[in-house]
């Protein structure tokens, strides 16, 4: 008979099914986790946060400037907040895609996104903040009037010189200065795309094998180095700048792209969390219940369960 009365005899568990077991514990101890970047804005209230400059929430660490590289094309998503509170109980309604509302969204308004009363369409419905600010109105009287759920999106980063990996949401007012450095990065896509044509017809002639064309943003956004920097317009919020767009070296691309084929080998052994998987936990901590909160069902959250049975 064993001493250990934790072990039962005479029922031993198959081989395999404790390596797997092993496996799949190892793989969650051992999960790479890109570190969350933040903007720390002028209003924080963390501790050791310094405002203008680059955070990395989890070990406090700070840049005034970052030089990076996109992995891949960023993501639009949004998310709503009770008004005027930004914490994570009153996180009401996230979308991961802007597609529709996550399933675990408090009170989600609306099946999807682009139908939402509290989306986009404030800006341009009759009464709205575009016809609001036609008519004059101005500083709060017209913020009044901004959609309250907001999108942002969502970029996954490599540090240029250390290559660690960060999550890092563009929010609010860098929203737009973000939109407008992207102009720069679709007119080098399409210098790239054109300098590969001009070499496939140089091989063409020669009987060579052809470059494969790019199809997609991710095809090429990895091969781009880029500086992030903060600034303010007439001391207001510090918003997200990017600057100094470049092509990499043919020896910094491989470099990038062994990054990238790690990244999936992790992602597709489980062994790295991705950049939806940690959206996710995210999620989950922001819409956790309070304890001793109401279990009847409202419309909102009848809403949210027919969400849970939609597939994009």
């Amino acid at each position: 008979m064993s001493e250990n009365p934790l072990v039962v005899v005479g029922n031993p568990v198959p081989a395999e099914m404790v390596v797997a077991q092993r496996f799949s514990a190892l793989s969650k101890l051992f999960q790479l986790k890109p570190k969350a970047l933040e903007l720390v804005s002028k209003s924080t209230q963390q501790t050791g946060a310094v405002p203008g400059t680059f955070r990395v929430v989890s070990t406090n660490e700070k840049f005034d400037t970052l030089r990076a590289v996109m992995l891949y094309a960023p993501i639009e998503q949004r998310e709503k907040y009770t008004k005027g509170k930004f914490s994570a109980e009153n996180k009401l309604c996230f979308s991961l895609d802007n597609v529709q509302p996550h399933h675990k969204a408090k009170n989600p308004p609306a099946m999807y996104c682009a139908s939402c009363p509290d989306g986009e369409i404030n800006w341009t419905k009759k009464d709205g903040w575009f016809d609001q600010k036609k008519k004059g109105l101005t500083g709060e009287a017209l913020a009044a009037y901004l959609p309250p759920c907001r999108k942002y999106w969502h970029l996954f980063l490599a540090a240029r010189d250390t290559l660690v990996l960060y999550y890092f949401n563009c929010k609010g007012t860098s929203v737009k200065p973000f939109e407008a450095a992207m102009q720069e990065v679709a007119e080098l896509f399409m210098k790239m795309n054109q300098n590969i044509l001009n070499v496939n017809k140089a091989k063409a002639e020669k009987g060579e094998p052809l470059l494969p064309v790019p199809t997609d943003p991710n095809d090429l956004i990895w091969q781009i180095s880029f500086t992030m920097f903060t600034w303010q317009k007439n001391g207001g919020v510090f918003m997200l700048g990017m600057k100094d767009f470049k092509v990499m070296a043919d020896e910094d691309k491989a470099t990038f792209s062994k990054i990238l084929s790690d990244y999936a080998a992790r992602r597709a052994a489980g062994a790295i969390q991705s950049q939806e998987a940690a959206e996710q936990e995210a999620a989950d901590a922001a819409v956790s219940e309070p304890a001793g909160a109401p279990s009847a069902p409202s419309a909102a959250s009848a809403v949210a369960e027919k969400n849970k049975k939609i597939q994009i």
